[in-house]
């Protein structure tokens, strides 16, 4: 931040208004097993179900329970092929911090469960806790997918990372995520009729004064035909 003043002061003082547990990654919270703060799935949402938003209540709802039907049974035949340990882009994301990782040299503490490492690369030194999951990095905490210093350190353990990979981003957890499916619903002729009293529409209220009046935007040639009934009959009679 000290380095950012020094660039733009103005965007500097803007940016310290905001708490920086909302928006430092540094500060970010580690529960949510996530490193940056988006509404991409609301947009992602919005965005399949544009077509069916304008319908009636009842048919955008049963639209909507049908779309999400499809979906989760086409997600459930993929995961029942897949065979990793690791949900596909978790796979993907692991496999893409495995080749810098190389970069770096974990080097053993001594203590007694050999899960302690001191990696380093250069002039840079982290500290890895195999056994707490941890990283100086931060990254490990926040994302709970080993950083590069800790897969140098899980390699120099002769260990797999996938295993030190939180359950959350397993295919186990993708699995329990489908172990409930979408019931069916009868159409509805198959309805069964209730002892409820039908529900009202709200009244209308209709607020104090006279009613606005709409006005309707005339056409340039009314004027010039208004008061003309031989003129409006000749154009009418031109036009029709």
């Amino acid at each position: 931040m000290e380095k950012f003043k020094k660039i733009n002061e103005e965007a500097w003082e803007h940016l310290t208004r905001f708490d920086p547990r909302v928006w430092v990654k540094a500060y970010l919270n580690h529960g949510p097993k996530v490193d940056s703060l988006t509404n991409n799935m609301c947009e992602s949402w919005n965005a399949k179900i544009e077509k069916y938003k304008a319908k009636p209540i009842l048919t955008m709802c049963e639209e909507l329970r049908c779309y999400i039907m499809r979906r989760m049974t086409k997600h459930i035949t993929l995961l029942s092929a897949y065979p990793g340990k690791l949900a596909p882009i978790q796979q993907k994301r692991l496999g893409r911090l495995i080749k810098p990782s190389n970069r770096w040299n974990a080097e053993w503490t001594g203590d007694n469960e050999r899960k302690r490492f001191e990696v380093s690369r250069k002039t840079s030194r982290v500290d890895v806790d195999l056994m707490k999951h941890t990283c100086s990095c931060n990254m490990w905490q926040l994302t709970r997918m080993p950083c590069v210093h800790a897969i140098a350190a899980i390699r120099k353990k002769h260990d797999k990372p996938e295993d030190y990979v939180h359950k959350w981003l397993c295919t186990e957890s993708i699995h329990l995520t489908y172990t409930h499916s979408i019931q069916p619903v009868h159409s509805e002729e198959y309805w069964y009729r209730t002892g409820y009293i039908k529900p009202n529409p709200p009244p209308i209220k209709r607020p104090i004064g006279r009613p606005k009046v709409h006005k309707r935007k005339k056409d340039p040639i009314e004027d010039l035909i208004q008061g003309d009934k031989d003129l409006c009959v000749f154009i009418i009679n031109i036009v029709g």
